[in-house]
């Protein structure tokens, strides 16, 4: 079928208010309100259509692919934005700039450039990449509001091409050319995910051709990595994705949830877990719409810091498998303290404004001026663990603990994805698995093999960190190594 690639404009209907009735007016205004929401509902509706056009203008064939679509659409993007710097003062950049996205899609006077950039939310051409709090925001137990979402078009073909060569989340942004400042799209997050929701909603009851129209499809949650850090999680990621890259979207560290995971704080001193479970689910939600449709499992793995607050996800996705990646407790932090300066180490400056340290640290029987770096980096990586194990606990079997060794891809791959995730692998996954199990990430790009080190930091241990490995964190070690949920116990 060909097209006319005509520019896309959103139709606008008019619906005329009758006279009014009754003595105070509020008959009037009654009416009045109903007709308004009448007819925002008409334009939203002509909006969804206007957008269905626009993804089948992008993606107008089948065959035509994913980086052709985006060339189309940055192309158009660039045109109207041009057009736009003549009509808006100070150019026409979107930094700073707050799209009202309802209002877009409903305003049949809005500004074409503002109509394309809510598309591109709508149709998942663009992605959420970042979500942050203005100072009078809420977040109650079924709403929030003065939460901001960053969307821009993400090019993931760069990670699933080679997932060590990308291995992070801010590697994929960094490498997709619709994400630099001016292209960044900034909309209020509530606003994005309702219209987002009632977008697919719509497409859902009038039975769109998801194959034709190119319909944005909800990926389906398959697991999700907690982990102590340098304890083999972006091993776990790289593997999740080399499964079958043209499957599988993976996000490794990625910044939105994490924003709402630690959105109520580490004691919920901010708002309820079922406050940050709301925001969760719907950043993932947000998350998880695909404009690929070859796309169909998502993966996440989080930061570690993330797993101190680990209830939120449980709260928000009651039925997700999960696993936690830890290490021994010498090795690990070895890998924490290879740093020039010991107290910039990750692990070492969280104590300043970390409440479940100050409590581990009171209960302890230390006294905090008494604590050398070390020491402070083991208790940190304690309350890691001790988190995990609670949650394991509740959890029930959908967690997992796994321990960092020389064949942990094997763990994978017999276990974790086939058994835990429910993800079948056929040989070719496995050997594409294999294959970039072998090369180390850090290098991004550079020649170079993944080698086990755990021997040599065994070996360069001072004395300094044994002593406080052994007195702060062998004890949540033990426990993990002997918990039912333990992959070795199962």
């Amino acid at each position: 079928m060909k097209l006319n690639r005509t520019p896309i404009t959103i139709t606008t209907m008019t619906i005329i208010n009758g006279g009014t009735k009754g003595n105070n007016g509020r008959s009037a205004r009654r009416t009045t309100t109903k007709k308004i929401k009448l007819e925002q509902k008409l334009l939203l509706t002509l909006g969804c259509c206007a957008t269905f056009l626009f993804i089948r203008y992008i993606r107008h064939d089948n065959s035509t692919t994913a980086s052709l679509g985006r060339q189309a659409m940055m192309n158009r993007l660039g045109q109207l934005k041009e057009a736009d710097k003549k009509n808006r003062k100070g150019g026409g950049s979107n930094s700073g700039r707050m799209l009202q996205i309802r209002r877009a899609m409903t305003d049949p006077n809005y500004d074409t450039y503002d109509k394309l950039l809510a598309q591109q939310i709508l149709s998942a051409q663009a992605n959420l990449i970042d979500v942050s709090f203005q100072n009078q925001h809420m977040l109650e137990e079924d709403d929030y509001s003065g939460v901001i979402g960053q969307f821009c078009p993400l090019n993931f073909q760069v990670q699933k091409d080679n997932p060590p060569d990308s291995p992070m989340f801010r590697d994929v942004v960094s490498k997709s050319d619709g994400c630099d400042g001016e292209n960044v799209i900034t909309v209020d997050l509530k606003e994005a995910v309702t219209l987002a929701r009632e977008f697919d909603a719509f497409a859902t009851e009038n039975e769109f051709d998801a194959a034709y129209y190119n319909v944005p499809n909800q990926l389906q949650l398959k697991g999700v990595v907690f982990h102590e850090s340098r304890c083999g999680s972006t091993l776990a990621a790289n593997t999740m994705m080399a499964m079958n890259p043209m499957k599988h979207r993976v996000y490794s560290e990625s910044s939105p949830p994490i924003a709402a995971i630690k959105a109520c704080g580490e004691l919920y001193e901010n708002c309820s877990v079922e406050a940050g479970a709301n925001l969760l689910r719907d950043i993932i939600y947000m998350m998880g719409r695909s404009n690929d449709p070859n796309e169909e499992n998502l993966f996440f793995k989080f930061q570690s810091i993330t797993t101190r607050n680990m209830d939120t996800f449980r709260k928000a996705f009651p039925e997700t498998p999960w696993m936690y990646l830890y290490r021994e407790p010498v090795e690990v932090m070895m890998s924490q303290l290879n740093v020039p300066q010991m107290r910039m180490a990750n692990c070492v400056r969280s104590h300043t404004h970390s409440e479940m340290v100050s409590r581990f640290v009171a209960r302890s029987g230390y006294r905090p001026p008494d604590l050398d770096d070390e020491e402070w980096c083991a208790i940190h990586l304690a309350t890691l663990c001790e988190s995990a194990i609670m949650n394991l606990n509740d959890a029930d079997g959908l967690g997992m603990a796994v321990n960092y060794h020389k064949d942990l891809v094997h763990d994978f791959l017999d276990t974790v994805f086939p058994k835990h995730f429910n993800v079948p692998l056929d040989q070719e996954a496995i050997d594409r698995v294999i294959k970039v199990s072998g090369t180390y990430s850090k290098n991004r790009g550079r020649q170079g093999e993944f080698k086990a080190d755990s021997e040599e930091k065994e070996k360069k241990a001072s004395d300094g960190i044994r002593e406080a490995s052994s007195l702060f964190l062998e004890p949540s070690f033990h426990t993990l190594q002997d918990s039912r949920y333990n992959i070795r116990n199962r």
